[in-house]
C-alpha cells in the first residue's frame, strides 16, 4: 500500500496479523478464526436450529457453518459464484422480516456505496433478540474518509486502503453506524476470549470483534425517557 501513499501501516488495522494471516492447514484467516472462537463460546451446537445466514462467505469458515446441523445455513453474495443466495445487501427481498437469527457480514460495508441502506436490511431481516457479527477493516480513531463518487482505483488504495473500498472506517464510526440502525453493538477483545486463545489462533493481541444484537422489543430499542 505505500505505493499509493496509504497514511497507514498494516499495523495499524485493527484486526490483521498479516505475519501469520492464513493458517497453513486449512486457509482460514485470522478473522476468521476469530468467528469460530465466537460461534464455538456464543453460539454452540444445540437442539434449536439458528437460521444464519454468511454474506462474501470464506470458504474454510462456510466449510464449518454448513456441517453444523444445528444451523440452516445460507451463503449469499451479489457476484461471488456457487453461493444460496444472490443478493444486493441493500435491498434483500429474499429475506422476510425477522427471519433469519444469526448473520456474519465480514468485510463487506467497505464496499457498498450506502452502508446505512445495508444495515437498515440487515436489521429487518434479523429476528427480536437475533445477532450478527459485523466486521470491516477498521483504522486508528479519526481515521474515517468515505466518498462513493471516487472511481479511480489509485485514489481508493490511498484512502480507503483498497481498489474496491468507498470508505475506511474508525471505531467510533463504525459502532455509531451500527447502533443508528437500532442494533445494540458490543466490542468483544482479549479480555472476552483471553490472550491465551489469541495467541494459540494467531489473532492479533489487539483484534476486535463487533456483534449486533437486535433488540427484543420495540421498548428495548427506545432510549431512557422516550
Amino acid at each position: 500500500m505505500s505505493g499509493y501513499e496509504f497514511p497507514y501501516s498494516l499495523d495499524d488495522f485493527e484486526t490483521l496479523n498479516h505475519r501469520r494471516y492464513l493458517c497453513q492447514i486449512c486457509g482460514s484467516t485470522d478473522r476468521d478464526r476469530l468467528y469460530k472462537l465466537y460461534l464455538d463460546r456464543f453460539l454452540p451446537p444445540g437442539a434449536v436450529t439458528v437460521r444464519f445466514v454468511e454474506f462474501a462467505p470464506a470458504a474454510p469458515l462456510a466449510g464449518y457453518l454448513s456441517g453444523r446441523t444445528d444451523l440452516d445455513y445460507r451463503s449469499a453474495d451479489l457476484m461471488m459464484d456457487g453461493v444460496d443466495d444472490v443478493v444486493d445487501i441493500t435491498d434483500m427481498p429474499i429475506y422476510a422480516d425477522g427471519s433469519v437469527d444469526f448473520f456474519l457480514c465480514s468485510h463487506v460495508l467497505e464496499h457498498v456505496s450506502d452502508d446505512t441502506r445495508a444495515l437498515g436490511e440487515l436489521y429487518r431481516i434479523l429476528a427480536p433478540g437475533g445477532r450478527g457479527i459485523i466486521m470491516t477493516p477498521v483504522m486508528p480513531e479519526g481515521s474515517f474518509d468515505e466518498d462513493p463518487s471516487v472511481t479511480d482505483e489509485s485514489e481508493r488504495w490511498r484512502r480507503f486502503a483498497q481498489g474496491d473500498h468507498v470508505r475506511l472506517y474508525d471505531r467510533y464510526t463504525l459502532c455509531s453506524r451500527i447502533r443508528a440502525s437500532g442494533f445494540e453493538v458490543s466490542a468483544l477483545d482479549s479480555r472476552t476470549f483471553g490472550q491465551e486463545a489469541f495467541a494459540r489462533h494467531a489473532i492479533a493481541a489487539g483484534s476486535v470483534l463487533y456483534v449486533a444484537r437486535k433488540p427484543d422489543t420495540v421498548a428495548e430499542a427506545l432510549p431512557p425517557g422516550a
